[in-house]
């Protein structure tokens, strides 16, 4: 897979999940391609680790619950989101470092770790995604500088246009 250009931090409405989104493409070296049966998170920070396993990504643009994606040797770039089953409340987006790692279950050949992507969340992010629940933290991939840069914002809002 790519390396996310686009990564944002929120919570659902109805349960109040911690959600995790990304945007990426995955693509296959094989000519005949693979299936992904299920593609899973692993988030790590101050030496715990929670599960994101409740998977879906778009089709033609719509959000569908993951069960299974081919791709091929061209590649399928899509937009992920994996929510955190369990309490609500099990994950804080509190400031420190993020581990974030990515997993397909790939059918016939078990799960297989994809990449493994790192960012920071500020004292002042952190206060907003914990105190307004429809704050979300947009992370960008800053390709100069080589880190996740993030902005606060309104959940409503959408990734900006590009002209």
């Amino acid at each position: 897979m790519t390396r996310p250009t686009y990564v944002c931090l929120k919570r659902d409405a109805g349960p109040n999940w911690p959600k995790l989104f990304i945007r990426t493409c995955l693509y296959s070296t094989g000519a005949k391609g693979m299936a992904v049966e299920n593609l899973f998170l692993r988030v790590h920070k101050d030496g715990r680790s929670y599960l994101f396993d409740f998977w879906g990504h778009t089709d033609s643009g719509h959000l569908t619950l993951g069960s299974g994606l081919f791709v091929g040797p061209t590649g399928v770039a899509n937009d992920h989101h994996f929510n955190l089953r369990g309490a609500p409340d099990a994950l804080l987006y509190e400031s420190g470092t993020y581990r974030v790692e990515i997993f397909a279950t790939v059918a016939g050949r078990g799960n297989r770790k994809l990449t493994e992507i790192e960012f920071d969340i500020g004292g002042e992010q952190a206060a907003e995604l914990i105190q307004i629940p429809t704050r979300q933290l947009d992370l960008y991939w800053n390709a100069d500088r080589r880190q996740y840069i993030g902005e606060v914002r309104l959940r409503e809002s959408a990734l900006p246009r590009l002209s």
